[in-house]
């Protein structure tokens, strides 16, 4: 089976949600491709090198345009901060590269109708770009009614 590269942007909780999707999707799905976690982007030279010791990544960055400059990279996963999804998305659809974005899609509808003009643009040569909704819900601590009213002072 041949293998599709993966540039990641961004390194923090949902970059280590990513990383474990990456890796066990073949497990659950057939794929036309096995998923080769080949780089991971990140401002913090020392942070993103200790994010992809950690998550299994082969290579780091520090610019996101260097992964749009790469032929290897096939696919372009945004989990970075919100504010910078449209840029980085829509640069990557035009620079060929297939992306997978994670919510929120963008910060405004005029960003978010500029990217879905970028995907349609390059779906027309074949390249695809798709939101990622992954859940956090059951990663985050929730009190339960019981730890709510012991805090509160009262007996369960």
């Amino acid at each position: 089976m041949s293998s599709m590269r993966v540039a990641m942007i961004g390194y923090g909780f949902m970059g280590a949600a990513h990383s474990q999707g990456w890796r066990v999707a073949p497990r659950f799905f057939e794929l036309p491709a096995d998923p080769e976690l080949a780089l991971v982007v990140g401002r913090n030279a020392e942070a993103v090198s200790a994010a992809a010791a950690r998550w299994g990544w082969q290579e780091t960055a520090t610019d996101w345009r260097a992964a749009l400059e790469r032929d290897d990279i096939d696919v372009i996963d945004i989990v970075t901060p919100g504010d910078s999804h449209a840029e980085i998305a829509i640069a990557a659809l035009e620079a060929g590269k297939h992306v997978l974005c994670e919510k929120p899609l963008a910060n405004t509808v005029a960003e978010a109708e500029a990217m879905a003009d970028a995907a349609a643009r390059a779906a027309e040569r074949g390249v695809y770009a798709m939101v990622g909704f992954t859940s956090t819900v059951a990663c985050r601590p929730r009190p339960s009614p019981a730890t709510s009213s012991r805090r509160a002072g009262s007996a369960p």
